[in-house]
């Protein structure tokens, strides 16, 4: 298998793979909305993204159109690149 792979000599004797830091950084971030308290849905958007953007985007969601059921909101609490709390 080691040497099907491109691998010359033992494989206990191979040098470990380089670590590349720039792969290791994180892009998207998934984000909790909850409705009430309550997990309503999740939504993956770029990390850092701005508040407005947030809450657009978990005021959207059908899950949380569903649970908001035609009631006014009252606050959106957006705790940047972790939650989104809408309290109706």
């Amino acid at each position: 298998a080691w040497a099907g792979m491109g691998g010359e000599g033992l494989a206990a004797d191979a040098a470990w793979p380089q670590v590349d830091p720039a792969l290791l950084v994180e892009d998207e971030v998934t984000i909790a909305v909850q409705v009430k308290g309550k997990l309503r849905d999740t939504i993956t958007v770029a990390k850092g993204a701005a508040n407005d953007q947030l809450e657009a985007l978990a005021l959207a969601s059908e899950n949380v159109q569903r649970s908001i059921a035609g009631a006014p909101v009252r606050k959106v609490i957006v705790v940047p690149d972790r939650l989104v709390n809408i309290v109706v």
